[in-house]
């Protein structure tokens, strides 16, 4: 949000600068997917910036008119600000009504009044002729954004997590980086009142209990960052172009897709999902899950978190949780870092990790993989040498092909993971590929502003 007009005009001096990296990519040399995710991350920054002029400019000449009355804590700070800009106001005019500096002031919006006493809220309310009607009482400010990082690290909200999502510190001038947004974020994600969110009382997380993790993972993490995980879900639910429509059957997708899937398996799989009404959420962040599905106002929402963010990792990730969202069971689905021989006793994992890989390799898959063990002289450590060749050979992708060998062999004991990293690709980032797709099918004017700032930090823009 512009607050002032230097960052009126440093806002539209970045905006100009944006347009002319926007003119000068069809110049550059990079492969066409990062110059497409590149116009793509340059585009949603100049819109984002279009809009925040546009409503500076429209306070600033009084062609609309700011909200004088608050029903939502959450909004108290900006109303705020838009209260004295649509009043003519600079900040220095404020803290001279108020017998303040007008650095104070400054420092106020800056931080969305996260360091204002109640009494100070109520002079600055009193002198921009704003009221507030709501039964949130705001908490005291000692040790108020202390206490609900401690609050919701309980939950198992990682400490990363909430710096870059809930409270904004890592995303330039979001508004995130006051307690009070924040507070008001965690108080939308959990589903819980704002006052309940501060004194750590938030209702157990509703999908506690129903996530697929060993004896020892941290569950509390696990459920506490799935919560955020299905909330984002549920915001590109409500932000989706496309209607829902179940996938086609495994043979009707081979038969469409096979061409496509041998060249870019995760490109092709993404799309087709959003082309399904199926969004496709890309997470960054470490740790808890790697892949997720859950049925959200009866569609289906996949999300996907891997740390080795190869395409054709990610590919069979994608096409696992498709059967789960084709197979919808009472409960989400969460696969996590769970003991091979536990997790392929799981029917529904199983049934799972077989479609995916007849999807992505064809029903000789199994036949490929004893080829390749065959020239390897049943020698796995010789497997890795081979591999690529027998996966040329069959028209498909060698990091499909080593991911469904480490997992065939890890089932007798045998970690083949560190070998079948290395044969993945690394021109391309998965996590780019996914959210460059997801741009092109979310409309982010469905969604309120604070909604809209949770989605945006939460797949990283």
């Amino acid at each position: 949000m512009i607050r002032n007009e230097r960052q009126y005009r440093v806002t539209q001096s970045e905006r100009d600068r944006l347009l002319t990296e926007l003119d000068q990519l069809p110049q550059a040399s990079a492969p066409d997917w990062v110059v497409k995710a590149t116009r793509d991350a340059l585009t949603s920054q100049v819109l984002e910036m279009d809009g925040e002029l546009t409503e500076y400019e429209a306070l600033r000449s009084g062609s609309i008119a700011a909200v004088s009355e608050v029903t939502n804590l959450a909004e108290l700070p900006h109303t705020l600000i838009r209260a004295r800009i649509a009043a003519q106001l600079t900040q220095r005019d404020l803290a001279e009504r108020l017998g303040l500096r007008e650095q104070q002031i400054q420092r106020y919006e800056a931080n969305d009044y996260s360091g204002a006493s109640l009494n100070r809220l109520e002079e600055i309310m009193q002198a921009l002729g704003v009221t507030f009607q709501g039964e949130v009482t705001l908490p005291s400010t000692g040790g108020g954004g202390a206490a609900l990082r401690r609050n919701l690290t309980d939950l198992g909200i990682s400490k990363e997590t909430l710096s870059r999502r809930i409270f904004g510190t890592e995303v330039g001038t979001s508004p995130g980086g006051g307690w009070m947004n924040a507070a008001a974020r965690a108080a939308r994600i959990f589903k819980a009142d704002i006052s309940e969110v501060v004194a750590g009382q938030i209702p157990a997380l509703a999908n506690a209990g129903a996530f697929r993790a060993s004896s020892a993972a941290n569950v509390q993490a696990v459920n506490g960052y799935a919560r955020y995980a299905q909330y984002l879900g549920e915001l590109l639910v409500q932000a989706c172009k496309t209607d829902y429509q179940p996938l086609p059957e495994l043979a009707e997708l081979r038969a469409e897709l096979s061409g496509p899937l041998a060249d870019q398996p995760l490109a092709t799989l993404t799309r087709l999902c959003w082309e399904h009404g199926i969004p496709v959420l890309p997470l960054s962040d470490p740790g808890t899950f790697y892949g997720a599905c859950w049925h959200i106002e009866d569609r289906p929402v996949v999300a996907l978190k891997h740390g080795v963010r190869s395409p054709d990792r990610w590919a069979f990730l994608l096409a696992h949780e498709m059967d789960h969202a084709n197979n919808p069971s009472d409960e989400a689905v969460i696969e996590a870092d769970v003991d091979a021989h536990d997790w392929r006793k799981l029917p529904s994992e199983r049934a799972a990790d077989d479609f995916a890989s007849e999807l992505l390799l064809g029903d000789t898959a199994e036949a490929m993989l004893h080829v390749a063990l065959d020239q390897a002289g049943r020698d796995v450590a010789r497997l890795k040498s081979v591999l690529p060749a027998v996966a040329a050979a069959g028209e498909v992708s060698v990091g499909v092909l080593a991911d469904y060998a480490a997992t065939r062999i890890g089932a007798e004991g045998f970690n083949w993971w560190p070998a079948a990293n290395a044969l993945h690709p690394a021109d391309q980032d998965a996590w780019v590929v996914c959210r460059s797709i997801l741009f092109e099918y979310v409309d982010f004017s469905r969604l309120d502003s604070l909604d809209r700032e949770i989605l945006i930090d939460g797949i990283g823009i």
